[in-house]
């Protein structure tokens, strides 16, 4: 499924041409420093990247293409063993990635949730109002194709829950991973969409603004080998002065330390409150070890995933974020291949997946060609049939 990059530029990592005016830090808003909502609605931040500027086609298609990839991939290495986690961390550690067999891999609920999230944005037209129902009706068919899962679900929340943990196919970060790719070059657009999407079923700030940093890392990761690449080693302060949560500036601070340091991701776990290296899955945290981990290792998702995996509990999200921006940065031909022929995506096949590749790849660069892509059609009984035997967590 690997696309073929013919367009890379001899352009240094510190380069910031003069065709991408935006690309410094700028405040156009006063930030709040409690996360609270603007008095036009907006929850505040300020833009450090331009959302406006067209990268080659080809790179677009190949960073939606990673995006997709590198998330299921992610998300299928969380859902090991931890014995099978273990071996593969080892092997990391000491072999060449393509002599790594790392078994099945099977994509789970987040995979589904991207693709469900690429299916709303073809289906609104690029019309947010739009997005949002096509979005929830999708949500919501999904979840009934799941009825074990979706009764443990109801059950654990009537227990009371943290709404910071992610719901059955509704992870807000990937989808605004998702959306990052799919809606680069459509000014900030991009983060409008992240916001509304993710506010209509967390109403979280807090969760909001990981979302914009996931976001904007997307956009950093999108950028590598065009004309207006940028050098990820100032990721973490450009998000850091970014953003309008207080919170999410102290943790940021101390993730800025960490890399100076030189630290590990598991030192930087316990920054984030991981204790006995058993990983919480919290979406705030979830986010910001995942573009900490981007950022120390953006071309080696070898060494990234070594670092990840020497954490233990439920590493799925932080896996499928980090894979995901690394896989943006470097393209699925930086993987490889026995990987992605490992991957299960049933009962999509990877002809059907390269279809949404192709045709997201200019979208949403003109009108005319956002009202002549159509969604590809979904396979109920084969999901329904998938989500009985397997089941997700």
């Amino acid at each position: 499924m690997s696309t073929t990059l013919d367009y890379r530029p001899p352009t240094s990592q510190t380069a910031r041409p003069a065709v991408f005016p935006m690309l410094e830090i700028h405040s156009t808003k006063s930030l709040s420093t409690t996360g609270a909502l603007s008095n036009t609605g907006r929850v505040a931040w300020s833009r450090p990247y331009a959302w406006s500027t067209i990268i080659p086609s080809v790179r677009r298609q190949e960073s939606i293409e990673g995006a997709l990839i590198g998330c299921a991939i992610g998300e299928s290495i969380g859902r090991l063993g931890r014995s099978k986690q273990v071996r593969l961390r080892s092997e990391l550690s000491s072999k060449p990635l393509g002599n790594i067999d790392p078994g099945i891999l099977a994509a789970s609920h987040r995979t589904e949730g991207f693709l469900v999230s690429i299916q709303a944005v073809l289906l609104s037209q690029a019309m947010s109002e739009n997005f949002e129902s096509h979005l929830s009706q999708r949500l919501a068919w999904y979840q009934r194709f799941q009825p074990t899962a979706y009764v443990g679900g109801l059950i654990r929340s009537l227990g009371g829950r943290s709404e910071t943990t992610a719901k059955l196919g509704d992870d807000p970060l990937v989808r605004a991973l998702a959306l990052s790719v799919l809606m680069q070059g459509h000014h900030d657009g991009a983060l409008s969409w992240v916001q509304d999407s993710t506010q209509m079923t967390f109403g979280n700030r807090w969760v909001t603004q990981a979302s914009f940093l996931i976001a904007t890392a997307a956009q950093v990761a999108q950028f590598h080998r065009t004309a207006h690449q940028i050098s990820t080693s100032n990721l973490l302060k450009d998000l850091r002065a970014a953003t309008g949560s207080q919170e999410v500036q102290q943790r940021l601070d101390a993730l800025v330390d960490a890399m100076e340091a030189d630290q590990r991701a598991l030192s930087a776990s316990r920054i984030l409150g991981c204790e006995d290296h058993r990983w919480k899955a919290h979406l705030v945290d979830n986010a910001l070890l995942a573009i900490y981990t981007y950022a120390r290792h953006p071309g080696s998702i070898q060494t990234g995933l070594a670092e990840l995996l020497e954490l233990h509990g439920n590493l799925q999200g932080v896996l499928s974020l980090y894979a995901g921006l690394a896989t943006i940065h470097s393209g699925v031909q930086g993987l490889p291949s026995l990987w992605t022929d490992r991957l299960s995506l049933y009962p999509y096949s990877s002809a059907w997946v390269q279809g949404y590749v192709d045709r997201c790849a200019d979208w949403p660069h003109g009108p005319e060609d956002i009202q002549a892509t159509r969604c590809l059609p979904s396979h109920p009984i084969g999901q329904f049939v998938r989500n009985l035997c397997r089941g997700f967590t």
